[in-house]
């Protein structure tokens, strides 16, 4: 039996529905993801498969006996002064407290009342016993210690960074030792070595695994198989994040052509229709009326029957940017910068250069001050700025991690008319990026995380900018919208300065990396696989000597990629991950061009290219 089956589950709010005949299940052991646009129910149907959401039709039920723990996308609440220990500990700690009680209470105890507390001794002692209560605080630190945070165990809870307390709410869940984890959005705050980390810890686990995320790079490395919540049915694929867009391909290639034969034959039948019509008309002869009713009979039934236009999940949001082309060699060149806050100094005098056309990652550890450092370009940047200077003819556009790029009093309208002649001009460019008449109206205030990543690359596409400097750009975006984005940047002939998590985003977009290790700007004259490879895996400051390739220039670092010769595996990888982007490109350019033919074409070749690119990943990790 499964540890969780939903059968048939509907739900609706308020008429609309949500969930319509939603069915799955999850074997033991197996790390499945959960992935769909944001709105199409999957907090609902986590929610209702936990039991926190009962009003729905349908049937939910888990294996007897199972134990399964939910971490939420919000960070949890911690008690005043409460420990990071104590936090995963909790459970235990308080039912240990709470038997303490009850013997004291017990204690002289007669009649009715000694019962009732000895039952409820008996009750809280079976839970305490389960959850292994005694070996509580040895478990938590064996835990805390795995997951990199055994020197914040006596840190009080509340005072950890974001990424901590995500870290921390998961090591609490695992130390139940539940039979199935379900995690939604885990990744959220942390950096690049904690998400790899994260990766390990998730695959290394013996339990059950739901994971809901938007990490297209750790779907690819955790799950076993992906459910995708569409029109409020689920589909499952085998497989991890790649093996299922290949397979959403495939069908979708399929479906395109069928979609294109009831096209061909209603339409047919539509002229047959009209010419019937005509002669019915004409003649008084009964039998050209009755065979103008068998035809119409016929086109309606086959319009019911006909297959629907494919849809690859990527084509709602349609980003563009198109900046003024500028003849400037240099977009910037950071020299000499330094960050202090108070007397804690982050960044120490160094800098980094971006030339006009390139697509360049500023990556670091959570706190390392890339955010600072891109908040200054935008405010202080100038030709004249020795320190922070910009080409002079470059126009930026600036997506901002806190999002402050908008007064939050202010209407959508209010902002876009700052920009934009008319409010008609106003949202015909902001309905490219999924946003409706009456959103005009709203205030900023007001829109959600990902309706504001949405609104300031919307602002920036507006500007018509040459240089974008896009601090988190896909937080709070679902995969759809964030290959959107990637499309639209493939074909922008300005510049790119990225700050961002999201290791796939990256390795899509950036060419060059900038990184910040031992409180320096230093630059890898590689792309972000390379990069990954030689330093970032690390989690250190590049290695010096010849493979390091570390060239001093004044006050900056240079890194080159390593000199080593790669191995004939490592080589052939790398030249198939581009080969792969490659065809990911060219079918969907097929898919805009509708020509579903060359589309299911390229998905077979995709499918041969996979298949021999997991064979070398696997020989080459061993």
């Amino acid at each position: 039996m499964a540890i969780l089956e939903c059968i048939d589950v509907t739900k609706d709010f308020g008429g609309r529905p949500i969930l319509s005949n939603a069915s799955f299940a999850i074997e033991e052991g197996e790390k499945v993801a959960l992935v769909g646009r944001n709105g199409c129910g999957k907090t609902t149907l986590v929610r209702i498969a936990i039991g926190d959401d009962d009003d729905y039709k349908g049937v939910v039920r888990f294996r007897p006996g199972v134990r399964f723990a939910y971490v939420p996308q919000k960070s949890p609440a911690f008690r005043e002064g409460e420990t990071a220990a104590d936090f995963v500990c909790r459970d235990a700690l308080d039912r240990r407290a709470e038997l303490e009680r009850l013997a004291e209470a017990m204690v002289g105890a007669e009649g009715r009342e000694g019962e009732a507390a000895l039952a409820r001794y008996s009750v809280v002692r079976e839970a305490y016993d389960a959850d292994e209560g005694d070996l509580a605080e040895e478990s938590a630190e064996r835990l805390l210690q795995k997951a990199g945070l055994g020197h914040q165990a006596s840190t009080e809870a509340a005072l950890l960074s974001g990424g901590e307390k995500n870290v921390l709410a998961l090591v609490k869940a695992v130390r139940r030792m539940p039979d199935l984890l379900i995690l939604d959005e885990p990744g959220n705050h942390l950096d690049m070595a904690g998400l790899a980390w994260l990766e390990d810890f998730l695959r290394s686990l013996p339990c059950a695994v739901l994971l809901v995320s938007h990490d297209r790079r750790m779907l690819d490395r955790v799950a076993d198989a992906v459910l995708e919540l569409e029109g409020g049915r689920v589909a499952r694929f085998s497989g991890n994040y790649s093996s299922y867009r290949l397979e959403r391909l495939k069908q979708a290639a399929g479906q395109g052509q069928d979609w294109q034969a009831d096209r061909k034959r209603i339409e047919r039948l539509e002229a047959l229709v009209r010419r019937f019509a005509e002669i019915a008309r004409s003649r008084p002869d009964p039998a050209w009326g009755k065979r103008l009713h068998a035809r119409r009979s016929q086109l309606e039934r086959v319009k019911a029957d006909a297959t629907e236009r494919p849809d690859l999940g990527n084509r709602d949001a349609r980003v563009t940017f198109l900046g003024e082309a500028s003849k400037a060699d240099l977009s910037l060149r950071v020299e000499g910068y330094a960050k202090s806050y108070g007397e804690h100094r982050i960044l120490e005098s160094s800098g980094f250069t971006v030339m006009n056309g390139e697509r360049v990652a500023l990556v670091g550890s959570n706190g390392s001050g890339k955010t600072s450092l891109v908040r200054d370009i935008v405010a202080r940047g100038s030709w004249d700025d020795a320190t922070l200077r910009v080409g002079p003819s470059m126009v930026i556009g600036y997506c901002a991690q806190a999002q402050e790029v908008f007064d939050p009093a202010n209407t959508v309208e209010d902002e876009f008319l700052k920009i934009m002649p008319t409010r008609r001009e106003a949202f015909s460019h902001l309905g490219r990026f999924l946003f409706g008449w009456d959103d005009l109206d709203k205030r900023i205030a007001d829109l959600s995380g990902g309706e504001l990543n949405r609104l300031q690359l919307a602002r920036a596409s507006a500007l018509r900018a040459n240089f974008l400097i896009l601090d988190e750009p896909t937080n709070h975006l679902d995969i759809p919208t964030r290959e959107a984005v990637e499309e639209a940047l493939a074909d922008f002939d300005g510049t790119v300065l990225v700050v961002s998590h999201d290791r796939y985003f990256i390795e899509k977009v950036a060419e060059r990396v900038v990184f910040i290790a031992e409180g320096r700007l230093n630059e890898y004259e590689g792309g972000f696989s390379e990069y990954w490879r030689d330093v970032g895996s690390q989690r250190s400051a590049p290695r010096r000597g010849a493979s390091g390739g570390i060239e001093r220039r004044g006050r900056t670092t240079r890194v080159a990629a390593s000199d080593r010769a790669p191995s004939d595996t490592e080589a052939r990888i790398e030249a198939m991950e581009r080969e792969r982007e490659r065809l990911e490109r060219e079918s969907a350019a097929a898919f805009d061009a509708r020509d579903y033919k060359r589309a299911k074409a390229i998905a077979s070749e995709l499918e041969r290219h996979n298949g021999t690119l997991q064979k070398l990943w696997i020989e080459f990790i061993g």
